[in-house]
């Protein structure tokens, strides 16, 4: 794997897990009462907010198992791992 390679996984694993603590912060933060509920349904607001931690866990597990663990592999799975990776990464670009 290049500089490069490395450095786009360095930056999105950082970007999920920032992405985690953020979720898992906002949902403290409704449940403990220091952060409004959306419509006054604190049992909803904090729902909805466990749902997008779980989607930034999935979503960091993914990137983990069928990316990082292919990148520098030889053949398709490589190549493959290799251009999920790029676009991953193009929005920050």
């Amino acid at each position: 794997m290049d500089d490069s390679t490395q450095a786009m996984v360095g930056f999105l694993r950082d970007q999920y897990r920032r992405r985690i603590e953020m979720s898992e912060s906002l949902h403290n933060g409704v449940i403990t009462g220091r952060i409004p509920a959306l419509d006054g349904d604190r049992r909803q607001h904090a729902r909805f907010i466990l749902e997008s931690v779980r989607e930034a866990q999935s979503m960091l597990e993914l990137f983990e198992t069928t990316i990082v663990a292919h990148l520098g592999t030889a053949g398709p799975m490589g190549a493959i791992a290799e251009q999920q990776l790029r676009i991953l990464a193009q929005p920050y670009l």
